[in-house]
């Protein structure tokens, strides 16, 4: 089985509901994913646009960070 990481955000806390957004969009990922692993790591942002780059948004960094560690492991 193979190992997800989830990348999820929301751009609005006042407009959204995070933790709605949050379980539907894993719902979703879940979905896609389905008999082909799982979700072991969940990076979510709140109230980050998509127009701002991954680097500058807190948990999509992290995750960034963590597979940048991970790929240098497996050197």
């Amino acid at each position: 089985m193979i190992r997800f990481a989830f990348a999820g955000r929301v751009s609005t806390e006042d407009l959204q509901d995070p933790a709605a957004s949050l379980r539907w969009q894993l719902s979703r990922a879940r979905q896609l994913i389905d008999e082909h692993g799982e979700i072991v790591e969940k990076f979510f942002d709140i109230g980050q646009s998509r127009a701002v780059a991954w680097i500058r948004r807190p948990e999509s960094s992290r995750l960034l960070l963590a597979l940048h560690d991970q790929a240098l492991r497996c050197r």
